[in-house]
């Protein structure tokens, strides 16, 4: 995955996603990781992932404390079973 450079990649582990974007990397859903082959390799997976993550910040450069998202606007539809 290259982390931050689009939109359109994910991983996925187990029901674990991982959804690739420029501005930041959603995780959604959970893995369960039992103590078998197919555990191991979930683990490296997870593992692989953090660190090339931590790899990604180091090249970064400067990073600011906080990023704030714009908050969107809600907007109300007609319930079409009422």
């Amino acid at each position: 995955m290259n982390i931050f450079d689009n939109d359109s990649e994910v991983l996925q582990i187990g029901a674990l996603t991982i959804e690739n974007q420029t501005d930041c990397v959603v995780i959604s859903g959970d893995v369960e990781i039992n103590q078998d082959q197919v555990g191991k390799e979930q683990a490296q997976a997870l593992y692989d992932f953090a660190k090339a993550l931590l790899d990604k910040f180091g090249h970064l450069g400067e990073l600011p404390e906080c990023i704030e998202k714009p908050v969107k606007a809600s907007t109300q539809v007609t319930n079409p079973f009422e």
